[in-house]
């Protein structure tokens, strides 16, 4: 059902039928459709200019397509309904979950009972969502209200501008790295990963001593990805880092490093370091940690340390950098990113030439 929207069928016989209707309920609920087939209108749109409500239009739309002007004309609905929904059901079903961004499974099964008058199991509802609408069922990402509305926007001119000097440079796309830079403090967190399992509560051993180390990590979708631990985050450590970073890159010309506003990251000593190692710091627009793949890592990462037992400080350090040697060399985590951000930039094109 994925890409599937509303649509009115046999659009030449609705005008047909249309401009011959004397009946003025018939030739209402036919206006109705000739307006939302055109121009590809929304239909809480139309339904709102038309005075109706959604289900209501749902109902013509389905008549007209099922069985068209025979369909439409008739004074009564349909004497009962199959005991599932079918394929236009689920159009509609897939139009109304659009309209908000994150439904529970509850909310979705009382949306079905409400507009559909089927009684589903939670079992049955996930299998529609996951299986026929293609929805997913995760934690959603916390974003800052105080993030910028065009965070996007400020982002692609700031990478634009740092691939222009690139460019002007001759600096060839094979001659760079590009990544992502950021820190995270890993804990030995009591287990909060849903897991699947025979007993109903299942028992986890956990060291109850609390460990934190202090990480950070250059994610790089270009070149050659690294990570360390932090005794502070001053910046001291962050140039340090820098120059770990250009030592495993050494072989390029220059290096694009995407990172967050942190004070230290803006310090007046790291941008000089950053100057005269070639690396290009492009920041983040302020309270935008969702533009920045690496933390997905981090994610994954947190849940690996909170799932397993970690007896020492040096153990925890093992497992994150373990983990981060596996999930860095992946490029699924800023799959979006480049999509959205740097295959469509114009600068990053001619450098591949």
């Amino acid at each position: 059902m994925k890409g599937e929207r509303l649509f009115v069928k046999k659009q030449t016989e609705l005008l047909e039928h249309l401009a011959e209707e004397k009946d003025f309920t018939i030739k209402f609920k036919l206006a109705f459709l000739k307006c939302f087939s055109e121009l590809g209108r929304d239909l809480e749109e139309t339904c709102q200019d038309f005075g109706i409500a959604v289900s209501t239009a749902y109902l013509w739309l389905r008549l007209w397509n099922d069985a068209g002007y025979a369909g439409i004309s008739t004074q009564g609905q349909r004497t009962g309904r199959p005991p599932q929904l079918d394929e236009w059901d689920l159009i509609f079903l897939s139009y109304l979950l659009h309209q908000q961004a994150t439904w529970t499974t509850a909310e979705v099964k009382e949306l079905i009972w409400k507009e559909f008058g089927i009684e589903y199991s939670s079992a049955q509802v996930i299998r529609i969502l996951r299986e026929r609408l293609d929805m997913h069922f995760s934690k959603p990402f916390p974003r800052d209200y105080r993030r910028p509305p065009d965070a996007e926007e400020r982002l692609k001119a700031s990478l634009h501008q740092t691939l222009m000097v690139l460019k002007e440079k001759g600096i060839h796309k094979d001659d760079l790295a590009l990544g992502f830079l950021d820190e995270t403090s890993p804990q030995n967190r009591p287990n909060t990963v849903r897991v699947w399992s025979f007993e109903s509560s299942p028992v986890l051993d956990k060291n109850t001593l609390h460990f934190k180390s202090n990480t950070i990590g250059f994610y790089a979708i270009q070149g050659v990805s690294v990570q360390n631990f932090l005794t502070h985050s001053k910046e001291e450590s962050i140039i340090d880092f820098l120059k770990q970073v250009k030592a495993a890159n050494v072989t390029v010309k220059a290096i694009v490093i995407i990172l967050d506003n942190y004070s230290s990251h803006l310090a007046a000593k790291v941008k000089e370091t950053a100057q005269v190692l070639d690396i290009y710091l492009v920041h983040l627009p302020p309270y935008s940690p969702d533009l920045n793949p690496i933390e997905y890592i981090w994610k994954s990462i947190k849940r690996i340390v909170s799932r397993e037992l970690v007896k020492t400080l040096d153990d925890m350090k093992e497992k994150i950098a373990t983990g981060w040697k596996t999930l860095s060399g992946s490029l699924s985590f800023a799959k979006y990113w480049i999509s959205e951000f740097l295959e469509t930039d114009s600068y990053y094109i001619d450098l591949c030439i």
